[in-house]
């Protein structure tokens, strides 16, 4: 924050890091504007004529948000084309002879004045860019000639060490309705997000959310080029439900929002999918020692209580109880919930937890009931095989007659799918001889167990 002494601090600094060498260049919102303004006001005077020419540049030099290089673009040619003059000098005084030559004036017929370090480019380079339209002459000789440089939906502009934006990201919030002590300008995310990405697939990663600024900016850019940007986000503090997920919500619904209500609606289609993961909080609340004879034994001379908690623990829910999986969609933990205070019991994700230790690629999802029963079927790749999950409810009721019913079910709904292997929770009478192919059977819960040891 800034002091009543000294030099007031009125930036900050980004580090950028990129393995490319490749130019970064912003985005083209400004040379849109541009070429929009043009075709307006050509279309306003009724062609390419002294009045929009006027008109034009008039508007170029009122227009705050261009910068100075833009403004250079002040300049329609009789085709209605947006265009700057640049110079032809040579960076350096040139000591061939041929880099002296003058150009000669089309309507004159006399030698135009030189540029002092003589031309940039070859004779044979000025006559192609002449028969070209690309060289500019005065009224006279008397006027250095110079290159016409076109603005087009292609121009670039390569991005500047220094961005400025006076605008505070408070504002974006306030007329959301929503309160954040400090955020960023979206303008300036859009800006970073826009030189960093292209339009369509690329994604975002921000380990700081915070508001969800990130967020907010990808939203903008896609309703503006029809982009199909991503984002992942990942904050740890309470303000996730309160602040960030509310933002994105609302930006989704529209885009026009004051005081907390939206204007008008200009919603997108979106799909998120956000995950809470298990904090080391969590995993004490869920620790329900049992009193275990074998490690009483074992440890009857010095007992430690790291030694005792593998044995007293093992069951427990959030070292995956393997008891519990009969029902895999109605595991349940406790989780602190700030705003309650005290842990409470939710349900948790268990075949994505087991999709994710797996390392599974996930291909198709379906959710199926048989006999009351539901199933979640999951198709994916892993190390090149293909590979269907198979999670149920059961339970210890079920006859041999039902879990053939089962198996059956099974085979059925995976038929398609042609997998090389098999994963299913719990007792099943799978077999490797599965329809008209073989696949590899794999039980669930031993390798789901290693899979959360070995990952702790």
């Amino acid at each position: 924050m800034n002091t009543s002494r000294g030099v007031a601090t009125q930036h900050e600094y980004i580090v950028w890091r990129s393995g490319t060498e490749t130019p970064i260049y912003m985005r083209n919102d400004s040379i849109i504007s541009i070429l929009k303004a043009a075709a307006e006001i050509i279309k306003q005077c009724g062609g390419v004529s002294v009045e929009a020419r006027r008109e034009f540049a008039n508007w170029i030099d009122s227009n705050s948000a261009l910068s100075g290089g833009e403004k250079a673009y002040r300049h329609l040619d009789d085709g209605g084309l947006v265009y700057r003059c640049v110079s032809l000098r040579a960076p350096e005084p040139r000591t061939d002879p041929k880099f002296h030559i003058p150009l000669m004036h089309p309507i004159t017929g006399k030698p135009c004045a030189m540029p002092p370090n003589g031309f940039s480019r070859t004779p044979e380079t000025l006559q192609a860019m002449i028969e070209k339209g690309e060289i500019i002459f005065g009224h006279d000789e008397t006027t250095q000639p110079q290159q016409k440089r076109l603005l087009t939906n292609e121009s670039r502009r390569q991005i500047s060490s220094v961005i400025q934006d006076g605008r505070k990201g408070k504002a974006y919030l306030d007329q959301l309705g929503l309160d954040f002590p400090y955020c960023h300008p979206v303008s300036l995310y859009e800006e970073l997000v826009a030189a960093s990405t292209g339009s369509h697939g690329d994604i975002v990663l921000d380990h700081f959310a915070g508001s969800g600024t990130t967020a907010h900016a990808i939203f903008n850019l896609n309703r503006q080029d029809g982009g199909n940007r991503k984002y992942i986000l990942v904050e740890m503090a309470n303000y996730f439900e309160t602040v960030l997920m509310p933002r994105i919500k609302k930006i989704v619904f529209t885009d026009d929002w004051k005081d907390g209500k939206p204007q008008s609606i200009n919603g997108i289609s979106h799909f998120i999918k956000y995950q809470y993961l298990e904090q080391y909080e969590d995993a004490l609340d869920n620790l329900e020692l049992a009193p275990d004879k074998t490690a009483l034994k074992l440890f009857s001379d010095e007992y430690l209580l790291k030694y005792f908690l593998d044995f007293e623990t093992q069951n427990n829910p959030s070292l995956l109880n393997i008891d519990h999986l009969k029902n895999p969609f109605s595991y349940k933990l406790k989780v602190n919930m700030e705003e309650v205070g005290e842990p409470q019991e939710v349900v948790v994700d268990i075949p994505e937890t087991h999709h994710y230790l797996l390392g599974l690629k996930m291909k198709k999802v379906k959710v199926r009931k048989n006999k009351g029963k539901k199933y979640l079927f999951t198709l994916g790749e892993k190390d090149g095989r293909t590979i269907a999950i198979v999670w149920r409810e059961y339970d210890d009721e079920w006859t041999q007659a039902d879990f053939k019913k089962d198996k059956e079910f099974i085979i059925e709904e995976l038929g398609s799918w042609s997998p090389q292997v098999v994963y299913v929770n719990g007792q099943s009478v799978l077999t490797p001889t599965f329809g008209d192919h073989v696949v590899e059977i794999r039980s669930i819960e031993p390798e789901f167990k290693a899979l959360m040891v070995n990952s702790l």
